[in-house]
């Protein structure tokens, strides 16, 4: 067969992975002659081929390509003839098109031998890097990604690097981040440099010192994780009593399996994302105030080198490695700015003089039924994006929730969600989230055509939108919920929704968080919790005792159980009386139909904690305590009413259950059992009526994995296709990919 001119196009992550060099070396094993060349339309080949031999060269493109590249698709195409001798790799040429990012990734097997390997050039270097690992996402400052649009850029590779870089048959040919200890980026403390500045830091964590290290996307807050002294100053100074702190060690560690750890943990902890991954706390010696109200710790990998040579010199195998910031802004990734913040938490600092264009936090990950569940998508995924099962000829950019905010851009069938951004309640936070918004569309060189935003006009995101000048689209907080979770499974129509969550406005007004969703052509809520009043407004979040009283006023409950409140929270009755005018008068007490504020509300009760030093603290105590129960029990009474939830018979059997002194852990389970119960049978309703049997699990309450667990068993005993999340959280992370796709099925017209 004769041989024609062939052109090549791959999209996905392509460039920073060693994809050119693959190809260069795959050509020279088929005998063919042409040329590769990054652009940002992704990798062209073009090269003189025959039919049959492109679709073999193509297949194994595919089967074998570098272990960092993710390829969205393929195309070919005969072109006009010309007759090569050779097969060559061109320089990155600027086009038109889209170009994938690559995330930032965990150093590899190699790098890591190398840097602990006395005869290699780079041992104890700690930003070794090849093109299977290192910076990417954090350094990017524009595409193509080459050397010069990084902030790589101000170091000069040596003669020795710039070998191994244009080198293609070597593992380092165009890694960007290529250096050495003569060339590269330097650690340093005070007057102390390199390897010394490392070791210097190290013995201060062996003192109990808590320390501050410049890591790849950010500053780590660190300590001795199996000393309680300096984790109770770090718990003092971030005003952070219980929230569970991050832990990390070094990769042997996750080999020898000290963590009692599932294949699945082992593999998601030692991937290239290598995120935070919760697992169940194993017989460890460590502090008990590394996760004191939880059975759960999470703990990543030492994924870079310079965390690896400082676990290396430390006394401990487990070190805190927290997010340095302060609390509710941004994590800091400037040197001087580090000084400035850090400095209420420790004196010692290990800097380095590569800069961080790109401010990214720890991603954190779960484990359900063997797949990886996101609950924080940043480091290592983002900004990688979901496909989309449809597309328009807009340029739609969602602008995400006013808490765990992430962005999302989307072009044809790519939709690129963000980093975690954070809470929009501060000049810090809002300031980055700016930065991100600019520093995405240039990347992706996306011109926004449209915005969508949320119905709240009192989110700071609601007004970034109205401030724009753009187009705007508004999509309801729950329905963006149960859209990002259809967008990573590729669904369009006929599913089921369960949308449990904290807050949201709804369509009526009041506030929503417990949504039956049927989409069938169009999207209409099906059942809801009944509506209580939420005294004090958004503070019910943060003082779940209030939400508690109020259902108890709500079902004339309250005197039954009015001293025991008091004692139990430490409250006056006056306390209590002003709640129940404010509800009468109608004083800033909304109607809420969340199932977040009743998980918070009956955890608050169980546990006497009056207020959420953190998101949902009492719920995950809940959730906790319903682990610990280890006997079988039924489910409370509730009645489902036209469209309404009753729960009347739930709150007074907890109630008669916690006066008469059962075991709490026994309410606990009960209570999860009862959820599980009223998802049963709302999603039977709904089969029933509709014919529908795919069901969508989202919203920030699905963050209570043992609740998730029980669902997915119980709908799948009962017939039911279920689909979750593992692309994005099923918190509001995952909102902003919610309202881009939630858009284009309303554009496209599949659902009115």
């Amino acid at each position: 067969m004769n041989n024609l001119t062939y052109k090549i196009t791959i999209h996905g992550i392509v460039q920073g992975v060693g994809f050119r060099p693959y190809i260069y070396n795959l050509a020279k094993d088929f005998n063919l002659c042409g040329y590769v060349t990054n652009t940002n339309q992704g990798v062209i080949i073009t090269l003189n081929i025959n039919k049959n031999k492109l679709q073999k060269f193509i297949d194994k493109i595919i089967k074998n390509c570098p272990p960092l590249a993710h390829i969205v698709d393929i195309k070919y195409e005969i072109i006009d003839d010309k007759n090569f001798h050779d097969f060559v790799i061109l320089k990155s040429k600027n086009t038109d098109g889209i170009t994938f990012v690559s995330p930032d990734t965990s150093i590899c097997k190699d790098c890591e031998e190398e840097l602990l390997n006395e005869n290699d050039k780079r041992f104890l270097h700690p930003f070794i890097n090849c093109t299977n690992c290192g910076p990417r996402y954090s350094i990017i400052k524009n595409i193509p990604y080459d050397r010069k649009m990084t902030t790589m850029s101000e170091f000069k590779m040596c003669k020795s690097c710039e070998e191994e870089y244009n080198n293609p048959e070597n593992r380092r040919f165009h890694a960007q981040p290529v250096c050495c200890n003569d060339c590269g980026p330097q650690v340093y403390s005070n007057n102390l440099k390199e390897i010394d500045a490392v070791k210097f830091i190290a013995s201060k964590i062996n003192e109990g010192e808590i320390v501050a290290v410049k890591g790849l996307g950010g500053y780590h807050l660190i300590c001795d994780a199996t000393d309680s002294k300096p984790i109770e100053k770090l718990r003092k100074l971030k005003n952070r009593k219980s929230k569970p702190l991050a832990l990390m060690c070094s990769p042997g560690i996750i080999d020898n399996n000290r963590l009692c750890l599932n294949e699945s943990e082992k593999n998601i902890i030692n991937s290239p994302q290598s995120p935070i991954v919760l697992i169940n706390k194993a017989n460890l010696i460590l502090s008990d105030l590394i996760s004191p109200e939880n059975n759960k710790i999470g703990i990543m990998k030492a994924y870079t080198p310079l965390h690896i040579l400082l676990l290396k010199y430390t006394n401990t195998d487990f070190i805190v490695a927290t997010s340095g910031n302060l609390k509710d802004e941004p994590i800091v990734t400037d040197n001087k700015q580090a000084e400035e913040k850090l400095s209420l938490f420790t004196n010692y600092f290990l800097h380095h003089n590569r800069k961080i264009h790109n401010g990214i936090d720890d991603s954190v990950a779960t484990i359900v039924n063997k797949k990886i569940y996101i609950l924080r998508r940043a480091r290592g995924f983002a900004p990688y994006p979901v496909m989309l099962p449809e597309k328009i000829d807009k340029n739609v950019v969602g602008l995400g929730a006013h808490l765990k905010n992430t962005i999302c851009l989307q072009t044809q069938n790519y939709a690129f969600v963000s980093q975690y951004i954070g809470d929009l309640d501060n000049f810090e936070t809002t300031e980055f989230y700016n930065k991100t918004y600019v520093k995405l569309c240039n990347l992706f060189k996306i011109k926004p055509d449209i915005l969508i935003c949320d119905y709240h006009n009192g989110y700071y995101s609601s007004e970034f939108a109205e401030k724009s000048g753009l187009d705007i689209f508004k999509i309801q907080h729950h329905q963006a919920h149960l859209f990002s979770c259809m967008a990573e499974n590729g669904l369009k129509n006929n599913v089921i929704g369960v949308v449990f969550d904290g807050t949201g406005l709804g369509d009526d007004g009041a506030i929503w968080g417990s949504e039956f969703f049927s989409v069938k052509n169009n999207v209409k809520r099906e059942f809801h919790l009944q509506y209580v009043n939420q005294p004090g407004g958004d503070a019910a979040a943060k003082n779940p005792y209030t939400m508690m009283i109020s259902y108890l006023i709500k079902f004339n409950l309250i005197d039954k159980i009015k001293d025991d409140l008091c004692k139990n929270f430490q409250i006056k009755k006056s306390e209590i009386n002003l709640i129940e005018q404010m509800i009468e008068k109608g004083i800033n007490s909304p109607k809420t139909s969340s199932f977040g504020r009743l998980f918070e509300a009956t955890g608050s009760l169980l546990s006497g904690i009056k207020t959420n030093e953190f998101e949902g603290q009492t719920a995950i105590f809940l959730e906790t305590m319903a682990e610990n129960h280890n006997h079988p029990v039924d489910c409370y009474p509730f009645e489902i009413e036209n469209d309404e939830i009753k729960i009347k018979g739930i709150i007074e059997n907890i109630v008669k259950e916690y006066i008469e002194n059962f075991n709490k852990n026994k309410i606990a389970l009960e209570f999860h059992n009862t959820v599980t119960e009223i998802i049963k049978v709302c999603c039977l309703k709904i089969r029933k009526e509709k014919g529908l049997n795919d069901v969508v699990l989202s919203g920030g309450v699905f963050q209570n994995i043992f609740l998730l667990k029980k669902t997915i068993s119980e709908l799948e005993k009962n017939d039911f296709n279920v689909y979750t999340h593992s692309k994005v959280p099923a918190n509001d992370g995952g909102i902003s990919l919610g309202q881009v796709y939630g858009y284009i099925l309303k554009n496209k017209k599949v659902l009115l």
